[in-house]
Order: structure tokens, then C-alpha cells, then sequence
């Protein structure tokens, strides 16, 4: 009878240590988990901050724009090349609204495929919030660089019509 519980201690301490074992390293995938969320927070965080200081200087061009918009207005050439500038603006927009939805649609057939899953698993929801936060992120930065580089093209632009308005004054000067 002796040998008999010692072969079910043994048992159950082999099977309580297999048990800490899978503990310890759920735990330490936690705890990754934990400080990848942490680092996307923060990129997240800086992302945000860094869109905020496009969305001010993207103001304050227009705000210099309008000015120049208005001593230009006599002049017909400059009025073609508003025209374009005003028709690659709403090409522009309507991408980044077509990106919004295809973002959408992209998330709803995440959210779909994820029903089949058990979502009550922390991992897979901590999982599911950071492919959410990559999405998003990757989708910010494509439209960051779009932005950026249209707002190359209009500093261009803008430098063109102030040496046509300075050359239009100075042969009105003349």
C-alpha cells in the first residue's frame, strides 16, 4: 500500500511541476507581450505627436498659401497651375478615404476570421490588439509619407509662383 502512494505522489508532484513549468513560461510570454504593448504605446504615442506637427504645419502652409492665393488671383497661368494643384489636393483625399476603407474592410475580415478563435485567451486578445496597433500604424505611416511628399510638391509649387509673382511685379514695375 505504501508503494502503491508513493507511485500517486510521484505522480502528482511530476504532474504539478510539468504544471509550474508551463506557468513560468506563459508567464514570461506575458511579460513580453506586456513590454511589446508597452513599446507600441509609445511608438503609437510618438506617431500621434508626429501627426499633430503634420497637421500644424500642414495649416500653416495654407495660412502662408492664402496671401499668395490672393495677389495671384490676377494672373491667368497661375490659375491653371491652382486648378491642378486643387485637383491633385482632392485626388488626394479621395486616396486616403479610399485607404480608410479599405482599412475598414481589413479589420472587419480580421474580426470575422477571429471569431473562430477562442477569444477569451489573454494571449490572443493582447495578439489581436497588436495586429490592430500594426495595422494602424503601418496604414499612418503610408499616408505620412503621402502627405509628406504632396507637401514637398506644394512647397515646389509654392516657390515657382513666388519667383512668376516677383518676376509678374518687377515687369509691372517696369
Amino acid at each position: 500500500e505504501l508503494e502503491d502512494l508513493e507511485k500517486v505522489f510521484i505522480n502528482q508532484a511530476t504532474q504539478v511541476n510539468a504544471w509550474d513549468q508551463l506557468l513560468i513560461k506563459n508567464g514570461e510570454k506575458i511579460i513580453t507581450l506586456h513590454e511589446s504593448v508597452a513599446a507600441v504605446r509609445l511608438d503609437q504615442q510618438r506617431l500621434e505627436h508626429e501627426l499633430d506637427f503634420v497637421a500644424a504645419q500642414q495649416s500653416e502652409l495654407e495660412e502662408i498659401l492664402k496671401p499668395l492665393e490672393a495677389s495671384m488671383s490676377h494672373a491667368g497661368p497661375v490659375d491653371t497651375e491652382r486648378e491642378r494643384i486643387y485637383a491633385l489636393a482632392e485626388n488626394l483625399d479621395g486616396q486616403l478615404a479610399r485607404m480608410g476603407e479599405d482599412l475598414k474592410e481589413v479589420i472587419s475580415h480580421l474580426n470575422t476570421s477571429s471569431k473562430s478563435q477562442d477569444s477569451k485567451d489573454p494571449v490572443y486578445q493582447i495578439g489581436k490588439i497588436l495586429n490592430a496597433h500594426m495595422d494602424s500604424l503601418q496604414w499612418i505611416d503610408s499616408n505620412a509619407q503621402n502627405v509628406e511628399r504632396k507637401l514637398q510638391e506644394v512647397s515646389k509649387l509654392s516657390e515657382v509662383h513666388r519667383r512668376d509673382s516677383e518676376r509678374l511685379q518687377r515687369s509691372m514695375l517696369e
